[in-house]
């Protein structure tokens, strides 16, 4: 089996912090309470609260349980706490604390942020409903913090809604962007996005011209292939490739699929003998790469300098000049 997905990882680093949060504020108002003796009886149910969410916390962090799973145990046991500290207000008849109501609150806020909606919503309203009933037995109900109360719940179900929606929302813009950056059968960057990021990489390089260059490639004999095993296998060969040119540059080198065959390989801060060794490099590894059913490939290649053109375009034009003459010289070279 894989290993959790970015978004689960996320989701349980938030839970992790949320988790301790609660542990450091429980622990707080349970050193309080110990130093006060009026309200030494709401201590044991603080205590059970902290240990509670100290399991919770060891669960989350350990990894045993799914992030989902884990957010609605968090749900579950944070309503049974609540029902109980219901239950206690209707035996001793003490008055709703403020303490109550804001437990309410964030077990709305949890609800409403990791259920779905219709369970987020009864569970809001039958723990609204029960507070509202115990205030009933209570010596001294607060019936104002309690509209108070339901007013901020309904707060918190829109503002929860409206980030989810938002959150989403610019999910999913990120994801069209990515797409409309992408070139969809290698994943690189298509022609369009890496001419924007070069024209951005030739102003912050402007100062250091030597050191930004670009490496034109291109497949030699690719026609044959499409020709003699057809265009899927052909597109094949185009995705191993891609792959390989990504395991042998480094990381902050841009890769950009040109169009067809042909791939451009932005290398920022190598000086001339390095980028060519990179060129080099990646020329060999092709060459050694076998693929099945497939004859052997081979790359020509042309390298250019920002300090050798004016502009990118005329970058471009310069490493696309070199590709020729590398193909022109019998191919499986740089130029």
């Amino acid at each position: 089996m894989g290993g959790p997905s970015p978004i689960e990882r996320q989701q349980r680093w938030m839970l992790t912090g949320v988790m301790v949060l609660a542990v450091l504020t429980e622990a707080g108002v349970a050193f309080l309470l110990a130093h006060d003796p009026q309200h030494a009886d709401r201590l044991r149910s603080v205590l059970i609260g902290l240990a509670v969410t100290l399991v919770l916390t060891i669960l989350t962090i350990s990894g045993n349980l799914r992030p989902a799973h884990l957010q609605r145990l968090t749900v579950l046991l944070a309503a049974v706490w609540m029902l109980t500290n219901v239950h206690n207000v209707i035996v001793t008849h003490r008055p709703v604390t403020s303490g109550m109501l804001l437990h309410t609150v964030m077990l709305a806020l949890l609800a409403f942020s990791w259920l779905p909606a219709r369970p987020a919503i009864a569970t809001v309203v039958l723990t609204f409903v029960a507070l509202c009933w115990s205030a009933s037995f209570s010596t001294a109900p607060d019936y104002a913090g309690l509209i108070l109360l339901g007013f901020s719940l309904v707060l918190t179900w829109y503002l929860t809604r409206h980030g989810q929606e938002v959150t989403s929302e610019r999910g999913r813009n990120a994801q069209l962007r990515k797409l409309a950056a992408t070139d969809s059968l290698t994943g690189l960057l298509n022609r369009r996005a890496g001419v924007a990021h070069l024209e951005a990489m030739s102003v912050t390089w402007a100062d250091q011209p030597e050191y930004l260059s670009v490496l034109m490639l291109d497949l030699d004999h690719f026609k044959q292939i499409n020709d003699s095993m057809g265009h899927a296998r052909g597109d094949d060969v185009l995705v191993a490739v891609a792959r390989l040119l990504s395991e042998v540059t480094q990381p902050e080198d841009v890769l950009i699929r040109w169009g067809g065959e042909e791939f451009l390989i932005v290398l920022m801060g190598d000086n001339a003998m390095q980028s060519r060794e990179t060129g080099r490099r990646i020329l060999e590894a092709v060459c050694r790469l076998r693929l099945p059913d497939c004859p052997p490939l081979s790359l020509s290649g042309g390298l250019a300098f920002l300090s050798e053109a004016k502009d990118v375009r005329t970058l471009v034009t310069l490493a696309d000049d070199r590709l020729y003459q590398a193909k022109a010289a019998g191919r499986d070279q740089l130029v």
